[in-house]
């Protein structure tokens, strides 16, 4: 195989057009809790990186079995055995040891290793076990949160209110999108291969190329999405960011906007007749892209606006340059 077409196989593997989600979550954690020098967050990025590589490869080895029976999955690395579970497995190992070498080395504090060890322990829960545990979607959700905070943990303690609302923001946001997005992606094989994920659970599933959303995963859905926006509404109620009361209007109109984009996004999301995974992954593409805008820009006035402007551009480009290196679209995975 060509080198160009092994390295972009493994660039797969690793879902690296998605590394900018967990690294963007851990460097949030650690700039609202005040830390500035770029090269320690240079350091945080890696740790996310390579974190973000673990937890990855070791789903997609989980998952082989379940992923085998879906025909738009058949090219994933594993799948088409392009790359070897026995690869895969020693990747993971490697990346783990990078991600726990660097802590090591610079943020040797109890709570941040003990943040990094719970971390690993959910990552392994829910990708050896996720698919038979109904709700183990907040197993992930948790896992980021956990993220969220153990960056902040690498400046120290205590934690203050922001880092709390802020972990807890991600939590909703990170339930929605494995518990609705990615039930509704996978819903057709999971309901097949009787994978319990919280979707087939609630008796989503595939017939004849139809979506059949229940009213409960409905309900569900838009309950932690209320969720969601009450812990937004929280966060820019603090002081250090006051921006329902405060007199920068056009801030506040910004964020009513993009709370307007993400509660059209996810009704659209949920008012899907046909299974079609192609138009979801682009409608969840956008609307987790707004998601993100709005929580940076409720965050920005203790950011400042460089911060603001690059937390915003650093995940869309870098998964738009990644996702069409690897997959040919700038919004559609092949995942």
């Amino acid at each position: 195989m060509p080198i160009i077409k092994t390295i972009l196989e493994y660039l797969r593997l690793f879902r690296f057009h998605a590394v900018s989600m967990e690294t963007t979550i851990i460097l949030i954690g650690a700039l609202v809790m005040g830390q500035r020098e770029i090269p320690l967050l240079l350091v945080i990025f890696l740790i996310g990186l390579f974190g973000h590589i673990t937890g990855y490869v070791l789903n997609d080895y989980a998952d082989l079995e379940v992923d085998k029976k879906s025909d738009e999955l058949k090219e994933k690395p594993l799948v088409s055995g392009l790359i070897s579970k026995k690869t895969a497995i020693l990747i993971a190992v490697i990346s783990a040891i990078i991600t726990y070498s660097l802590t090591l080395y610079f943020f040797p504090y109890v709570q941040t290793l003990l943040l990094l060890g719970l971390a690993t322990l959910l990552t392994i829960i829910y990708d050896f076990y996720g698919k038979k545990i109904p709700g183990s979607d907040f197993i992930v959700a948790g896992t980021i949160t956990v993220f969220c905070l153990y960056g902040a943990s690498t400046v120290g303690l205590p934690f203050n209110n922001i880092i709390y609302l802020v972990c807890l923001t991600f939590f909703f946001d990170v339930v929605f999108i494995n518990v609705v997005e990615g039930g509704l992606k996978d819903v057709d094989h999971d309901y097949l291969s009787g994978a319990r994920t919280f979707a087939t659970v609630a008796g989503v599933k595939v017939k004849e190329g139809k979506l059949f959303i229940t009213k409960k995963f409905i309900v569900f859905s838009y309950l932690i999405r209320a969720l969601y926006f009450l812990t937004v509404i929280y966060l820019g109620l603090q002081t250090e960011l006051n921006i329902w009361k405060g007199d920068n209007y056009l801030l506040l109109i910004l964020v009513i906007i993009f709370m307007i984009l993400v509660l059209l996004g996810s009704a659209k999301l949920l008012n899907m007749k046909e299974f079609d995974r192609g138009k979801m992954k682009k409608t969840y593409g956008g609307l987790n892209a707004a998601s993100g805008i709005l929580y940076l820009l409720v965050l920005s006035p203790i950011f400042g606006l460089v911060i603001t402007l690059f937390l915003v551009l650093y995940p869309f480009l870098w998964y738009t340059i990644f996702n069409t290196l690897l997959f040919g679209k700038p919004m559609q995975p092949r995942v």
